[in-house]
């Protein structure tokens, strides 16, 4: 049996970017008292949820962000958006970029001491627990854990906070967004030492980060923030093609090649997005 979880149901408002997964990471960043009149910085690719999220969640609870994004200038609907929420960009070469995690480096990019910063894709230790409620949530609406539990993953935080609240009966399949064989080294900074139900599932990038298929592109209305995703499913909605349209395609791959046991519970978590 196949399931979706509808994380992109747990949302602030309708069509926010608040939403999902990002929604949860920032919970304890939004349940603070002290941001008024404070600045929130953060890192993110061109087609961030994340940014988008925190860009949302500064314009709604008064606080003010300044993002730092990864590569070359551009213009796209996400950052169009960003912008609109009245958040501050500021794009840095990939060289510079790498050096997102050194104090010294941030200090020089923030000058003032009262700004807040958020991590790339918004993962803090506080994050792990309420990112975790949603395994919790799954399970309490089986009536009991699945089998499988698919995600996908940038920064690996959604990952780490679903494989410390799974049960170590279900497999937690990590389908990475972008390319590589870096994403056990960052779970393992997140969560060390990692459980023995972890999958890595990394055939499914499709070239890599915000990289999709040709024909899976929609039209985009104007008004739209993101592109969307078709992945030529049957009945299935367009999806956020960044991370969700990945996952689903792998998971749904797997599913045709036989890879899990007749009789499986297998649930997909639909982490939310913009699209």
């Amino acid at each position: 049996m196949l399931y979706c979880k509808r994380d992109d149901r747990y949302a602030r408002a309708a069509d926010s970017p608040l939403q999902g997964n990002k929604l949860r990471k920032l919970r304890p960043l939004l349940e603070r008292d002290d941001l008024s009149g404070r600045t929130v910085r953060s890192f993110g690719g061109a087609y961030s949820n994340h940014l988008a999220a925190l860009a949302a969640a500064g314009r709604t609870y008064g606080f003010g962000t300044h993002f730092y994004v990864r590569g070359e200038a551009v213009t796209n609907p996400t950052l169009a958006y960003v912008r609109s929420c009245g958040s501050q960009l500021t794009f840095i070469d990939r060289a510079a970029y790498r050096r997102r995690h050194e104090p010294e480096f941030l200090g020089r990019l923030a000058v003032d001491t009262t700004s807040v910063w958020v991590p790339e894709g918004g993962t803090t230790p506080a994050a792990l627990v309420p990112v975790g409620e949603v395994f919790t949530e799954t399970r309490q609406q089986l009536g009991g854990p699945p089998d499988v539990f698919c995600l996908s993953a940038g920064t690996g935080g959604t990952a780490a906070g679903v494989l410390r609240a799974s049960n170590p009966s279900c497999a937690i399949e990590v389908y990475p967004a972008l390319r590589g064989n870096w994403m056990q080294d960052a779970l393992e900074v997140l969560l060390s030492p990692l459980p023995p139900n972890l999958r890595l599932v990394t055939d499914y990038h499709f070239g890599g980060y915000a990289k999709f298929p040709a024909d899976w592109r929609l039209y985009t209305p104007p008004s739209a923030i993101a592109k969307r995703a078709d992945i030529g499913e049957p009945g299935l909605p367009p999806l956020e093609p960044v991370y969700t349209a990945k996952l689903f395609a792998g998971v749904l791959d797997r599913l045709r090649k036989g890879v899990y046991p007749p009789g499986s519970t297998i649930v997909v978590l639909h982490t939310g997005g913009i699209y």
